[in-house]
């Protein structure tokens, strides 16, 4: 009977990978758990509770451009990134001045509608990232599941976002005329291109589980938290939603992002040569505490103390001097928090009060916002877009292994 039992157990622990990105009570609290917060943040804006501005306001300032300030903590406050990646970060700034040009040309709708899609194609893309993250740690790199997993993301979130531009009508007025034609149509296809890749993807976890292969558990629970999350969001009826949706969506993604930079971040405090740093200090500490009057052990102790201190010492400067200001703002999370919210003041403060302004006055579609306005807003764009690009580029485990080893890939 004991060794029925035993094979049994290994063929159910063959059956299942559970290979998590930080751990499992990390990824299921902030990379998987953490939809939560979209799903508050709709009842209570649906119901009533917490008023649009307020809402949108604090998102942004407190948490949506903190995590912008993410991405620049690991690039242009890193001193080795910015030596690595110089063309990379430099050349980024120029969309600062992509939407000013296009409002000057008249172009102002059109550069807001492309800016709206590439926003969401952002939120759609880090959902991506994180699922590939969970198949390369749970080795589910079959060409078939690869080209199906990506169908049905594409699909899956992209069809109630078009869905919602065709039925509320703030959303269609932000759409060229030329585009608002087709945004039913296109509805059409993706909601029937959704339910034929939904049936195949899910034949095809069948087949894996018939045929012995390994069940992505964490993948699984990735997709289950976040598609149905979006098509909830964006299918709910609610006042004012094209602004009220952006918080909502995004808080999720917010966080999830947060967790991982937190993650990765950690290579800025941590040295792979000095092993647990914090071993000898500590086992110090509890030998002071037990004796009185120090003899020759606890002088020992002592020596072995300021020992420790000096080579933590010397850990932090030669960090610092290799990463430079990244390596200050990652050292507590107090520092992190507060470098975002002082970030976040200075990006999200006057982008909210312009959008504020142009909401009371009654010009909240970006054809009808007043030109400084537009000239403004379009401006301030370019910390997004260059959040937006910069993490198309450095995330990529592949071609960048101390991204891998910073997120302990292998």
């Amino acid at each position: 009977m004991a060794t029925s039992a035993s094979v049994i157990s290994k063929s159910r622990d063959s059956a299942i990978s559970l290979r998590w990105i930080i751990g499992a009570r990390d990824d299921l609290i902030w990379l998987i758990g953490s939809v939560a917060s979209s799903y508050l943040l709709l009842i209570l804006y649906v119901k009533g509770i917490i008023p649009l501005v307020p809402m949108v306001a604090l998102w942004a300032i407190l948490i949506d451009a903190p995590h912008v300030f993410g991405t620049f903590s690991r690039t242009y406050f890193d001193r080795t990134e910015r030596h690595n990646r110089s063309r990379l970060l430099w050349g980024s700034l120029l969309f600062f001045v992509v939407g000013p040009i296009m409002v000057l040309a008249g172009a102002g709708l059109v550069f807001f509608f492309l800016a709206a899609l590439w926003a969401y194609y952002h939120l759609v893309k880090q959902h991506y990232g994180f699922m590939v993250l969970y198949k390369k740690k749970n080795n589910d790199l079959a060409p078939l599941d690869n080209a199906l997993d990506r169908l049905l993301l594409l699909f899956a979130f992209n069809y109630p976002f078009v869905a919602f531009i065709a039925r509320d009508p703030e959303a269609i007025a932000r759409v060229p005329a030329t585009l608002q034609s087709g945004v039913n149509a296109l509805a059409t296809i993706l909601l029937a291109g959704t339910i034929v890749l939904a049936v195949a993807w899910v034949g095809r976890q069948i087949q894996r589980a018939l045929t012995g292969e390994q069940l992505n558990i964490p993948k699984y629970l990735l997709l289950a938290a976040a598609i149905p999350m979006h098509w909830v969001v964006l299918l709910t009826p609610m006042p004012h939603k094209p602004i009220a949706i952006v918080a909502i969506l995004t808080i999720y993604h917010n966080l999830q992002y947060h967790r991982l930079i937190w993650f990765h971040n950690k290579k800025y405090t941590r040295s792979s040569s000095t092993g647990s740093a914090d071993a000898a200090p500590a086992t110090t500490r509890r030998s002071l505490v037990e004796v009185g009057e120090p003899d020759a052990p606890e002088r020992q102790s002592l020596s072995a103390l300021d020992g420790g201190k000096a080579a933590d010492d010397k850990r932090s400067t030669t960090l610092r001097a290799k990463y430079g200001a990244a390596e200050l703002i990652s050292r507590r999370l107090l520092y992190y928090v507060a470098f975002g919210v002082l970030f976040g003041l200075i990006y999200q403060g006057p982008r909210q009060l312009l959008g504020y302004m142009s909401l009371k006055s009654g010009d909240g579609v970006a054809g009808a916002q007043s030109f400084a306005t537009q000239l403004g807003i379009s401006f301030l764009w370019g910390y997004a877009f260059i959040h937006y690009y910069l993490d198309s580029k450095i995330w990529r485990i592949r071609r960048d292994p101390s991204v891998g080893k910073a997120l302990n890939m292998s």
